[in-house]
């Protein structure tokens, strides 16, 4: 009993309104439970009396490497589902200078406290992983286990289209739909590491078009696919 009610993910009260908290309650998943004690039957069942949604959000990071004890975080971007609201954070040059990605560290995770789920494109192999190593490093508190849902849209490409690459841009140009206008190049991530400032402005640019790309491929994937309760 105590492995199942662990495996259950968590229902965030916090980010909730008293009629909301109230309505879990007082509605029944189909075992018999309140939505409030299954809160992962709610994310999965979506009853449409339901007076909130699950709050979805595009995310994607851009760093000075891809392992987190051998770099730091440069920006990170969240576009919340349903909206075209694009919330972003991005390192000062002396905070560049000095390897310091402490406070947007900080301010990345209290984003994504904000959201149900998180979506990303490779995100559960990178995006995350990274976030909450560095998060760990700095004693910054992570979500835990079943606190936050996340779905990484590669793998529904890799598993439903037929594409010579799953990479994002592979199929954004598949799709026509437009990405990468700021690519990435070494020289770009090697000033961005020493602080560059118009380097930095360019790959916040190139992280705000990945999420916003991302967002429209998720419009053509997520009905081939459950949704599911993948912990972040």
């Amino acid at each position: 009993m105590a492995n199942k009610r662990a495996s259950r993910v968590k229902c965030p009260v916090h980010r909730m309104l008293k009629k909301d908290i109230i309505w879990l309650f007082d509605h029944n998943c189909k075992h018999g439970h309140n939505y409030a004690e299954h809160y992962a039957c709610f994310l999965a069942e979506n009853p449409q009396d339901s007076p909130f949604q699950e709050k979805q959000g595009i995310f994607d990071i851009e760093t000075t490497g891809l392992k987190a004890n051998w770099s730091h975080m440069l920006c990170w971007c969240m576009k919340e589902v349903g909206s075209d609201l694009v919330t972003c954070d991005l390192i000062t040059k002396k905070e560049a200078r000095d390897k310091n990605d402490y406070r947007i560290i900080k301010s990345c995770v209290k984003e994504i406290r904000k959201f149900d789920r998180t979506m990303g494109w490779y995100s559960s192999r990178f995006d995350m992983p990274y976030v909450r190593s560095r998060a760990e490093y700095h004693g910054i508190p992570f979500p835990t286990y079943k606190e936050a849902l996340h779905t990484d849209l590669y793998y529904i490409a890799r598993s439903k289209l037929a594409l010579h690459s799953n990479r994002l841009g592979a199929v954004c140009q598949f799709f026509g739909i437009e990405a990468k206008n700021h690519p990435m190049t070494p020289d770009l991530n090697q000033r961005c590491g020493a602080g560059n400032l118009e380097a930095l402005q360019i790959i916040l640019e190139h992280c705000k078009e990945d999420v916003i790309a991302t967002d429209k491929c998720r419009e053509l994937l997520v009905k081939y696919a459950a949704s599911t309760r993948r912990s972040i």
